[in-house]
């Protein structure tokens, strides 16, 4: 029998401290594995840590031993589910000593990784002529996240766009500068460590990724008036910008392409 859950003073678990990627046969998700961290936490060592798979109302739990001896179950399955395409996860650290099973920690909304595959966080789109316009960015993504559209009204554009270095130096840093900022500016973001939106947690981790060793500002909402500061956000847009740049091994590439147009003209 499922035991009641009160979820009264429970902690937040980064959903970055947690991975669940889908197994999938004949290219339907039919189980998944998941790994996760804990590390950090005060947690007693006889917590049961479940994970629970859903979509709207539908649901199952899993049973992932506990802190101290943490155990993947047999079975994973999720067939019983009657939509698996669209699933998320939630982690939940239950005390189960009283009546009623006590919520110590949780991470929510987790989105399973599917085996083999890699989402981007910037789709990119030539569906679209947008006349003499190169590019644009729309946030018409799962959960309004930014897709990069690109025209398809010039001659060999996909191929130009992939591997071509002036669309490489000259589009992306733009976008990356436009999607931090609208990310920050527009939407606003009240937990660094763990955003309400997927998409900012996955820009997030770009960001990082870029900036080794450099983390975010801590606060990026600008409701927040009393600390956040719009000096130190544009800063560090600028620093994952540039470290953008400067990573990229094509440089000499472009300097190349731009002195043979030089000598041509």
């Amino acid at each position: 029998m499922k035991r009641s859950l009160n979820f009264t003073g429970r902690q937040k678990i980064q959903r970055r401290k947690i991975t669940v990627l889908l197994n999938r046969k004949n290219g339907a998700a039919r189980s998944f594995t998941a790994t996760f961290d804990l590390s950090e936490f005060q947690l007693p060592n006889d917590a049961r840590v479940y994970f629970e798979a859903y979509h709207r109302t539908d649901q199952r739990r899993y049973s992932f031993g506990t802190v101290g001896a943490k155990s993947t179950p047999h079975d994973t399955s999720l067939v019983d589910l009657a939509r698996t395409e669209n699933l998320k996860f939630r982690l939940l650290v239950v005390d189960e000593r009283g009546t009623y099973g006590l919520v110590l920690a949780q991470a929510d909304r987790i989105s399973p990784i599917p085996e083999g595959e890699r989402k981007p966080i910037l789709p990119v789109d030539f569906s679209r002529d947008l006349g003499q316009q190169i590019w644009k960015v729309e946030y018409t993504g799962d959960g309004g996240a930014p897709v990069l559209y690109v025209t398809r009204s010039l001659p060999n554009i996909q191929s130009f766009a992939k591997s071509d270095p002036l669309f490489l130096f000259f589009v992306y840093p733009a976008v990356i500068r436009e999607v931090l900022a609208h990310m920050v500016f527009v939407d606003g973001i009240s937990d660094v460590d763990d955003p309400e939106a997927d998409w900012h947690a996955e820009w997030l981790q770009f960001a990082r990724m870029i900036l080794s060793g450099c983390a975010p500002p801590r606060v990026l909402d600008p409701r927040d008036e009393e600390n956040f500061d719009e000096e130190e956000v544009e800063k560090w847009i600028n620093s994952v910008v540039e470290e953008f740049c400067s990573s990229r091994r094509e440089w000499p590439q472009l300097i190349s392409k731009l002195e043979g147009e030089e000598r041509q003209s």
